[in-house]
């Protein structure tokens, strides 16, 4: 894989609650340079990474529930809807990961029902906290579930939060047995090398969630794009 089909799997990330105006437009001209799939910034910053990547085929990717995914069903939905009309072409939200440990499979099923069919076959990417889950049977269920609701992609973690484990090979291949065809997988949390990149695609990620993107595709001597966060993600 080269550097360039390398870059058109990852979605670059800055997530760094410190992290400014000209970081986030220095982050999303990085994303244009490097032909990245897509530019993952927080919702406030969607309209600005729309502006500055028209016309170069990058995407605009964005978050909601980062670390907890407590919010309501209703207020998911507002969010989502709203991620949608400030203009990002796919929304990573974190499924409620209490309900599933609460035996309410129920509850945890129809959000992602009613998510998937709020985005009428946009992408949507469930955060999945696979730490969170004492076994690999939990852990399968939960990605099946969501799969089964319509959910068009997992994500094994959100990569923030104390418990939400890095991409690894291990969860990245339960990931895509788990959803058997039925979703997409991306991999997220301290993927900060090429190794690592290419040993989870090969292991059946199709996207990865990472802040260490310049490094990955090899850039060498620059300083790119210098914000507060990088590689953390």
């Amino acid at each position: 894989m080269n550097d360039s089909e390398m870059a058109a799997r990852l979605q670059y990330t800055l997530v760094d609650p410190s992290a400014s105006r000209a970081d986030f437009t220095r982050h999303v001209e990085a994303c244009a340079e490097y032909r990245f799939h897509a530019a993952m910034v927080p919702m406030c910053w969607v309209p600005l990474a729309r502006t500055i990547l028209q016309g170069t085929g990058v995407r605009v990717a964005t978050f909601f529930g980062i670390g907890m995914g407590h919010e309501s069903l209703a207020a998911k939905c507002m969010l989502l809807r709203e991620c949608w009309a400030l203009g990002a072409d796919e929304v990573d939200y974190q499924p409620n990961m209490s309900f599933f440990l609460s035996g309410m499979e129920e509850q945890f099923a129809e959000e992602g029902r009613t998510l998937a069919r709020m985005s009428e076959g946009r992408p949507i990417k469930a955060m999945l906290e696979l730490g969170y889950l004492a076994d690999r049977a939990s852990k399968v269920r939960a990605a099946r579930m969501l799969a089964d609701s319509g959910v068009p992609w997992v994500k094994n973690s959100s990569g923030v939060g104390e418990k939400s484990e890095p991409a690894t090979v291990e969860n990245i291949s339960l990931l895509k047995e788990a959803v058997a065809g039925k979703a997409h997988v991306k991999g997220s949390g301290k993927i900060r090398t090429r190794q690592q990149a290419e040993a989870l695609l090969a292991a059946g990620a199709e996207l990865l969630g990472t802040s260490a993107g310049p490094q990955i595709v090899g850039v060498r001597g620059k300083d790119h794009p210098g914000h507060p966060g990088s590689g953390q993600y």
